[in-house]
């Protein structure tokens, strides 16, 4: 497509934007509307979505990424943004199979892949999935769908023209915090404050004096990514704990991060960085989003594991938050009792695999889906960080 194509939904309209020029183009407006939204995830910024695109997009004669980014307005404002992809295997109108998809099919870096929405237009934006099923031509094509979990159950419910394949629910943790440390601790449960009384007299009965710094934009972080990787490459390591992947073992997933830090996302990174002694032991990735910090990836040094060092750091980045005035901490996806100790809330999303509601679609869907599984299934047994996300 060598231009945006426009049609218009219940007065809105809606441009798909297939060409990197445009892309580019949308970033001003883009970011805008990260301003309007409460409780920004980092995933949904222009620069997170530029930055993968430029290390993840590709291509061979047969299987090719191209892009298909929603963007919708009431009249000239910027209202929705879904970075959308088409995955084609085959010549590009004459495909054997076409997936459509949120950015982010990565192997769990991008942990949520919903669309940037103003709130009074979120119900609007899941019935683009409807009009994108009418573009289809020749070929299967599989939709996968994520978003909030209560709104897009109701829309793939009532909605006969996609068949789900398969659906997965993604819990998110998070918490909220209070006005002061003490309060805030006051609330939680007594596992958690009697790990919290250990976690700071066990190094002190050992002579070893906590220390915390908080590393914030590129020229502070990207001095130390080394130390991070090597952290977060020993805590994978670790055994008899849950299974942690090493995630950025791999120089494209390194690059990812090497890329956020030279786009203006880099002001909302932060690096925290336990010390013992005056020795890092422990590091977590954030994101500053202004309302919510959003905890990343994390590693530590085994040796000091018998310290509860990541509980203490998650300790010292929520004292941090506190004093910037931060209203929420965002302890990621995935449901572990690092995140359940501290009495989260829930809020859950919901990703769907589907295809065009016909007979012949349904029965090749559920086969291609099937096989794919049995593929990712081989490769995680071989490699557990290669492995890409459900569907």
């Amino acid at each position: 497509m060598s231009s945006p194509h426009l049609s218009s939904m219940h007065n809105l309209k809606q441009i798909i934007i297939s060409q990197k020029t445009d892309f580019e183009t949308l970033a001003t407006a883009w970011r805008a509307l990260e301003t309007k939204v409460n409780y920004l995830l980092p995933f949904q910024t222009y620069d997170w979505n530029s930055a993968w695109w430029k290390v993840f997009s590709g291509k061979s004669f047969f299987h090719q990424h191209e892009l298909a980014i929603c963007a919708v307005y009431d009249n000239d404002q910027l209202v929705a943004v879904m970075p959308l992809m088409n995955t084609h295997v085959g010549l590009h109108r004459l495909f054997l199979y076409r997936y459509v998809r949120p950015f982010g099919g990565d192997p769990n870096l991008t942990e949520l892949r919903v669309p940037l929405t103003l709130p009074e237009y979120a119900e609007k934006v899941l019935q683009l999935w409807e009009n994108l099923t009418r573009c289809e031509t020749l070929g299967l094509t599989e939709f996968q769908i994520i978003g909030a979990k209560a709104p897009t159950d109701h829309f793939i419910q009532n909605n006969k023209s996609l068949f789900p394949l398969t659906d997965r629910t993604i819990p998110n943790f998070v918490l909220t915090l209070g006005e002061d440390w003490d309060s805030f601790k006051s609330g939680l449960k007594r596992n958690i404050k009697e790990s919290l009384r250990r976690c700071y007299n066990s190094p002190k009965r050992d002579g070893l004096n906590v220390g915390f710094r908080v590393l914030q934009g590129r020229a502070a972080i990207v001095q130390q990514l080394p130390m991070f990787y090597a952290l977060h490459g020993a805590r994978a390591s670790a055994k008899e704990t849950i299974d942690h992947p090493d995630y950025f073992s791999h120089p494209q997933h390194k690059a990812l991060l090497e890329n956020l830090l030279d786009t203006p996302l880099a002001d909302r990174m932060c690096l925290f960085c336990l010390e013992l002694n005056g020795k890092v032991v422990a590091m977590r990735l954030a994101f500053n989003m202004g309302d919510e910090l959003y905890l990343y990836y994390s590693g530590y040094d085994l040796d000091y594991a018998q310290y509860s060092v990541m509980t203490t750091l998650v300790a010292e980045a929520i004292q941090w938050a506190i004093g910037q005035k931060i209203q929420r901490l965002n302890l990621s996806i995935g449901e572990d009792v690092s995140k359940t100790r501290w009495g989260p809330a829930v809020i859950n999303y919901v990703e769907y695999q589907c295809v065009k509601n016909s007979a012949w679609r349904r029965f090749v869907g559920k086969q291609i889906f099937r096989l794919r599984k049995i593929r990712n299934n081989q490769r995680s047994q071989l490699s557990p960080a290669n492995e890409d996300k459900p569907g």
